[in-house]
């Protein structure tokens, strides 16, 4: 029996991901490396807040990890502050 030969498969470029992300519906469920590229992180960024914590919700569906928009932009919403210095990055905490 002959072997099959597969057309190589064109990646997706960031800025398409990107795209991606935001054109989807507010239920959609999106892979790892769409919502990553939506948010501006890594996959490895989304991969450690998924076993370390504070990353937006996820969902395992089989071996597959889905984010859903509406949970990401969520996320977002709750961990945005207004940064007026870079300053007052490096002190926080210090008083």
């Amino acid at each position: 029996m002959p072997k099959r030969v597969h057309p190589p498969q064109q990646q997706a470029s960031t800025a398409d991901l990107r795209a991606e992300f935001w054109r989807a519906p507010s239920e959609a469920l999106l892979d790892r490396k769409t919502t990553a590229a939506g948010l501006g992180y890594s996959t490895g960024w989304l991969e450690w807040t998924a076993t370390h914590g504070g990353g937006p919700l996820l969902t395992k569906i089989g071996r597959s990890v889905r984010y859903r928009k509406a949970d990401v932009l969520a996320w977002l919403e709750a961990n945005r502050r207004r940064v007026r210095s870079t300053a007052e990055l490096t002190c926080r905490g210090e008083a």
